[in-house]
C-alpha cells in the first residue's frame, strides 16, 4: 500500500467512526399494503395545512395517488402538486421545485415515486432552507447543516432505498454531470413501503430498480470498514432481493413479492448510508450522466465485471454472500467447481463460492433481459468517465481495492465494445 492509500484508508477509517456515532431512529418506518391511507392523519398531527406533491406525471395519469390527495383535501390538508421530475432529475428541475414550495406557502414536501423523484425532493428541501447553496456546492459530504422541512417518502420502485439514506444524485444539464449530494439532513422523516403502489411497474423497471438496491446491498458488504451491524443489513438485502426479484419481474401484480423487495431495497439503503457504494456506482453515475443510461441499468451490467475486477480482495465476502443466500435463493444451476483437499476430501474455496456469486448476478441479469456490455461506451470517452469515477470515488468510498488513474482507464477500456 502507497502513502497516499493509507492516507485514504486512515480517512476511510474515520468517516466510519464518526457514522457510528450518529444516533440511530432518525425516522419512522411505515408499511403494509395501503399504509399511504395514514399519511393525512399523520400530517394533521404536525399541524401541516399545506403540502407540495412532488411526483411524475405518470403516476397522476394512472391514478395511484388520486384516492390519498382526496382523502389529504378531505382533511383540510391543501395539495400542491410539482410533477416536473425527469428519470435523472437536474439542477434546473431542483430549483423549480424549491420555488414552488416557496410560492405555494407549503409546510411539508410528500415525495411518491421512484428514486428519481426521492432525490429531487431532498435536494429541493434542502434548497428551501439553503437558498445561499446552488446545487452544484452541495455536492459531496455534509454541506447543507440544516434542517429540512417536514419530509415524507413513498417509494413506487423497489430500487435506489431513497427514502431512507442520506444520498440525492442530481444532473447539471448543463454538462451532463451527476452531482452526488451527501448529508444527514436529507433522510426523509417518514418513510412509508406499500406495495400496491409499485405492482404497475413495468418489468424492464423492475429489474432495473432491484438490480440497482442489489448492488447498494453487495458494495456495502464488500467495502472496508463495513461494521457488523451494517453487514447484517447487507445481508438481509441482497437474501431478500435475490429470492424475489425474478417473481416481481415476472408476476408484477404479486403483493408479496413487491413487499419483500421495498424491504430488501429498504435494507440495502441502511447498509451503504452507513458503508457506502464503491466503484460500480461511481463508473454508473458517468455512465448515466454521459448516455442517460438508466442508472439500474448501468450498476447491473457493471456488478459482476468490477467484483471480478476486484480479484481475490472480495473472494471472503462473496464467499459468505454465496453460502448465505443458497438457503433464499437455492443451489447454483450448474454444479460449482470444487478443489482437492490435501486429505483427498472436495472443499468449495472462497474463490470457488465468489465464482459462484458472480455468476449468479450474470444470470440474474440474463434471465430479465439485461445486456452483459455497455454497448454505448466509447473509447474516446474513458478519460473522461475514469476521472468521474475516480473523483467521487476516492477517498470517500472504502472499496475494496483502490483503484488509480490508470487502472480505471484499463477496467474501462476493456469495457469498450470491440
Amino acid at each position: 500500500m502507497n502513502g497516499k492509500h493509507a492516507i485514504y484508508r486512515v480517512y476511510q477509517a474515520l468517516c466510519a467512526g464518526m457514522l457510528s456515532l450518529f444516533p440511530a431512529g432518525r425516522q419512522t418506518l411505515v408499511q403494509g399494503d395501503g399504509c399511504i391511507t395514514r399519511i393525512p392523519e399523520l400530517l394533521k398531527t404536525h399541524g401541516i395545512k399545506g403540502v407540495q406533491v412532488i411526483t411524475t406525471p405518470g403516476t397522476i395519469r394512472r391514478g395511484t395517488i388520486a384516492p390519498l390527495l382526496a382523502q389529504c383535501e378531505d382533511a383540510g390538508i391543501r395539495t400542491v402538486l410539482y410533477t416536473g421530475v425527469s428519470p435523472d432529475p437536474t439542477v434546473a428541475e431542483v430549483d423549480a421545485a424549491a420555488e414552488c414550495f416557496f410560492v405555494s406557502g407549503c409546510e411539508a414536501i410528500l415525495a411518491i415515486g421512484g428514486g428519481s423523484v426521492i432525490d429531487c425532493a431532498k435536494v429541493a428541501g434542502a434548497r428551501t432552507v439553503r437558498r445561499d447553496l446552488p446545487v452544484r456546492k452541495m455536492s459531496g459530504m455534509l454541506k447543507i447543516h440544516k434542517k429540512l422541512p417536514l419530509l415524507l417518502a413513498v417509494p413506487t420502485t423497489a430500487g435506489t432505498g431513497s427514502e431512507v439514506t442520506l444520498a440525492a444524485v442530481i444532473t447539471d444539464e448543463t454538462c451532463n454531470y451527476k452531482h452526488a449530494v451527501m448529508d444527514y439532513c436529507l433522510i426523509p422523516r417518514y418513510a412509508f413501503l406499500d406495495p400496491g403502489l409499485s405492482c404497475s411497474l413495468p418489468p424492464d423497471m423492475t429489474a432495473y430498480s432491484g438490480m440497482d438496491a442489489m448492488t447498494h446491498a453487495v458494495e456495502a458488504y464488500c467495502n472496508r470498514f463495513c461494521s457488523p451491524k451494517m453487514k447484517a443489513h447487507a445481508m438481509k438485502a441482497v437474501s431478500l432481493i435475490g429470492a424475489n426479484l425474478l417473481t416481481a419481474y415476472r408476476e408484477p401484480a404479486n403483493k408479496a413479492a413487491r413487499m419483500n423487495m421495498l424491504t430488501g431495497s429498504y435494507e440495502a439503503g441502511i447498509a451503504f448510508t452507513n458503508a457506502y457504494v464503491g466503484y460500480v456506482h461511481a463508473i454508473a453515475h458517468g455512465i448515466g450522466g454521459l448516455y442517460h443510461v438508466p442508472h439500474g441499468e448501468a450498476n447491473a451490467i457493471l456488478l459482476p465485471k468490477v467484483l471480478a475486477a476486484y480479484g481475490s480482495a472480495v473472494y471472503e465476502p462473496l464467499a459468505r454472500l454465496e453460502r448465505e443466500v443458497r438457503a433464499a435463493w437455492g443451489k447454483p444451476e450448474r454444479e460449482v467447481r470444487t478443489s482437492v483437499a490435501e486429505d483427498g476430501s472436495r472443499e468449495e474455496t472462497d474463490a470457488v463460492l465468489a465464482e459462484a456469486f458472480i455468476e449468479r448476478i450474470r444470470r440474474m441479469n440474463r434471465s430479465m433481459g439485461i445486456p452483459e456490455q455497455l454497448v454505448m461506451l466509447r473509447k474516446e470517452d474513458v478519460p473522461e468517465l475514469a476521472a468521474r469515477a475516480l473523483k467521487e470515488g476516492n477517498p470517500n468510498y472504502p472499496v475494496p481495492v483502490i483503484w488509480e488513474e490508470e487502472q480505471m482507464r484499463a477496467f474501462l477500456m476493456e469495457q469498450v465494445p470491440k
